[in-house]
């Protein structure tokens, strides 16, 4: 099948700022996030140690994986990502590639499917969405758990619209919003993120991204997933700091984190 362009511009926006990422991210809890995350999926029913981490980035969602015993595959549809993951890793270098989640090559079976930390935001139809969740159908185990994330209208509407600025050592962080507080359900936002890093002599490198992301209705999510065949057990709120709800609040939350299975037959009509 052939895709609307924007999921590539995405990953050749992570592919610019994958040298940054792990700086411009570094106030990210993912240790807390991913256990929080991983207890939920537990409290559901998932018992193996199997993991695929898509849209992996740099691993910094794969490493409490790791920590934990797991097995973990990681891909990302970012070369350059996927490259700091492989360095930042060496020993598991093997198990992190460059992959659509749209188009997902046979991987296995997994018992935990992770995707999280803005990579399903960048899908801009209910297709890919739905596209991606038939992928992980196909490579989710029997009883496994599908966890994912989508930003909150909330999100959409305060931190698409702020100029932030960020420094680090040798380096300087500009995130601009350029959306208005009415951004609508089902509606696209784009922000650019310029990196300046210091490179010695009075001279500094700027790098731009842009990156274009749409709010993703729960309603259209659920959709999606029934037309994957999987359905959803559990949605959470997710607080600054990783903290988790158990209730969902488009207006207050900062993300929505979804919890799936495979759908069980139906039973058929009796004789």
């Amino acid at each position: 099948m052939t895709y609307v362009a924007e999921l590539d511009q995405a990953a050749g926006a992570y592919d610019r700022l994958a040298p940054h990422y792990d700086e411009f991210t570094d106030g990210y809890a993912h240790e807390a996030w991913i256990a929080a995350v991983e207890h939920r999926a537990r409290r559901l029913g998932l018992r193996g140690r199997r993991a695929l981490d898509i849209a992996c980035g740099t691993g910094k969602s794969t490493e409490p994986l790791l920590s934990r015993g797991y097995s973990v595959l990681g891909c990302d549809i970012s070369a350059g990502m996927v490259r700091e993951a492989q360095r930042k890793f060496p020993a598991s270098a093997g198990d992190f590639l460059v992959a659509d989640m749209r188009e997902l090559p046979p991987l296995g079976e997994f018992d935990l499917v992770l995707c999280v930390d803005d990579a399903l935001n960048y899908l801009l139809s209910d297709r890919e969405l739905e596209d991606v969740f038939g992928c992980v159908a196909s490579v989710l185990a029997t009883d496994g758990i599908f966890a994912f994330d989508l930003n909150s209208l909330a999100t959409y509407r305060s931190a698409f619209t702020q100029t932030i600025l960020r420094e680090a050592e040798g380096l300087l962080f500009a995130w601009r919003g350029e959306e208005t507080s009415s951004l609508m359900p089902g509606e696209t936002a784009a922000a650019t993120i310029e990196v300046f890093a210091e490179r010695g002599g009075g001279c500094w490198e700027r790098t731009t991204s842009r990156h274009l992301q749409r709010h993703h209705p729960p309603d259209a999510v659920h959709e999606a997933l029934r037309n994957a065949e999987l359905e959803c057990c559990e949605v959470a709120g997710q607080l600054p700091g990783a903290e988790l709800e158990d209730s969902a609040d488009e207006d207050r939350h900062i993300k929505l984190v979804y919890f799936a299975r495979r759908s069980k037959p139906q039973p058929g009509p009796r004789g």
